[in-house]
């Protein structure tokens, strides 16, 4: 049986409409692929704890949490099974201290799909893109 792996993304969303995407560093498991920032779901914790944990220590930021992007990802990589779910998110700092990432973008929901997505993300990144974020409230 392969590792299950339950990990939580952040899909942030700018005041102009835009989302983050955040590259992971050259250094690490996915290096150079692209991901909504986020982490492990540690035991005891909820999707939306970890979240608001992980942008914590990845960023050095807070934020709000919101309704998820849609149904928990699933990917099989060669070192697990990730099921990941994306919660569309705002900030409420803007440190932005990279430690898992080289790189941060704001993208407007078109060039969302010019990235190439970490696999358990693509598919979330493709309901951003197709997404009426305006119509978005939490």
């Amino acid at each position: 049986m392969t590792k299950q792996i339950h990990v939580v993304g952040a899909a942030i969303l700018n005041a102009q409409g835009q989302v983050l995407a955040s590259k992971r560093a050259d250094n690490r498991i996915l290096g150079t692929l692209w991901e909504f920032p986020g982490g492990k779901i540690e035991a005891g914790e909820t999707p939306q704890t970890a979240l608001v944990r992980e942008l914590q220590e990845e960023f050095n930021d807070q934020i709000t949490v919101g309704p998820a992007v849609g149904p928990t990802s699933v990917f099989e990589y060669d070192f697990g099974t990730v099921h990941l779910t994306v919660f569309y998110a705002r900030l409420e700092s803007h440190h932005f201290d990279l430690i898992a990432h080289s790189e941060l973008r704001w993208c407007d929901q078109a060039e969302l799909m010019t990235l190439n997505w970490a696999g358990a993300d693509a598919p979330l990144a493709q309901q951003v893109a197709q997404a009426d974020l305006k119509g978005l409230t939490f």
